[in-house]
């Protein structure tokens, strides 16, 4: 088993004084909490430069991230710049605005400890390097972390609350087709509009995602993120209720952990018919589903049918925000050292017989195609 060394660096040599950095936190990007942001900023870097014996090593800051989390920015560029060797000493405000999980919190401050690096928790009264320090530090973090769930608790009664009253919570930076009016409620933007009923009235014809995406690519149209079409974004369109008036609520929901993930039956979910003004009718939105269904069927009909030319195993359908393509199982699980496997994209698929088939893969140069041979004529029957 390796062994890593870990030294104590020694203060910055220019009269002893300790490079001193502040590490600042909010949790939402609310306008209010930016401002307290800012105040924070400002308080830090006027505490710092006014002590002579510190040199002030920067601030160090999150906005809209939950303390839970490890992966903030901040927070993790002032333990690359602690590392480094670039600071003595870290200022913050309160254990909570540091880190509200209590093993990351300890883990973290340890770490700090060994490279001989303080945190000074200004509301606790608390300095790690001292011999109660740490003592302390677990208590006050446990308290952080059943506040964080205390608070995380009631936003989410409040959330259900305002669902159950029929106020949904809705992003239209998100939504193609809509603003947000003063007074919070959906308004139709007609120029994005357009696009999505094009979209509607193309599949509805039936042109495919992949197609209609790539069609809006050529004629450079923008989507609601300035990227590129793809199906799969086409496809989110014409599934979208919201495109047909209706708003469905609680599509998504914040874990324990801080993370957004999708709501699959974990939490009641809220419909609301006739919630905004419609782009499409609900009669094209109803058929519209009806295709998909039964595309659906189609391409899901060949599981298990499709097979790898080079090892036989079954091809598996994978679908990702470039689309969906069907893959060798053992190139999938085993890798490329166990089958250079096949790959091919679903829409390429030709409408096959029933039975298996083998799918071999042909190149020319930096084209592609594909042959397809019935599995008792390849393999000899």
């Amino acid at each position: 088993m390796s062994e890593r060394k870990i030294s104590k660096r020694e203060p910055s040599v220019e009269h002893k004084r300790l490079r001193a950095c502040a590490y600042v936190r909010v949790s939402t990007r609310h306008e209010a909490q930016q401002y307290s942001l800012e105040n924070q900023r400002q308080y830090y870097e006027k505490l710092i430069q006014s002590n002579p014996k510190y040199i002030f090593a920067g601030t160090y800051a999150d906005s809209g991230i939950s303390g839970a989390k490890k992966d903030r920015p901040g927070f993790q560029a002032m333990l690359d710049a602690a590392r480094n060797g670039s600071i003595d000493l870290i200022y913050t405000k309160s254990v909570s605005r540091f880190g509200r999980n209590v093993v990351l919190l300890l883990e973290t401050v340890r770490e700090l400890k060994s490279l001989g690096i303080g945190v000074v928790f200004e509301e606790q009264r608390i300095d790690t390097l001292s011999a109660e320090g740490e003592m302390l530090l677990s208590v006050l973090g446990s308290i952080a972390e059943e506040e964080r769930k205390a608070v995380s608790s009631n936003i989410k009664w409040s959330v259900k609350h305002q669902y159950q009253q029929g106020n949904a919570m809705i992003n239209a930076d998100r939504l193609l087709g809509y603003d947000k009016a003063a007074d919070g409620n959906l308004v139709i933007n007609e120029k994005q509009a357009e696009v999505v009923r094009l979209i509607y009235a193309r599949y509805l014809k039936g042109v495919s995602a992949y197609r209609i995406a790539r069609a809006l690519n050529e004629n450079g149209v923008p989507s609601y993120c300035d990227r590129p079409w793809g199906d799969y974004r086409v496809l989110s369109i014409l599934s979208n209720e919201k495109y047909k008036g209706d708003c469905l609520m609680q599509k998504t929901f914040v874990n324990e952990q801080g993370t957004e993930v999708k709501n699959a039956g974990q939490l009641v979910q809220y419909y609301m018919e006739d919630h905004h003004p419609a782009i499409v009718t609900r009669e094209d939105w109803e058929k519209a589903q009806e295709i998909r269904n039964g595309r659906k069927c189609k391409t899901y009909s060949y599981s298990g049918r499709l097979h790898c030319a080079y090892c036989g195993a079954a091809l598996v359908r994978r679908q990702n925000k470039w689309g969906v393509r069907w893959e060798c199982a053992t190139y999938l699980w085993k890798g490329k050292a166990a089958c250079k496997g096949v790959k091919i994209p679903e829409h390429l698929l030709p409408n096959l017989p029933d039975g298996h088939w083998t799918v071999q893969e042909n190149e020319h140069g930096t084209e592609k195609n594909y042959t397809y041979l019935f599995k008792e004529e390849n393999s000899g029957k």
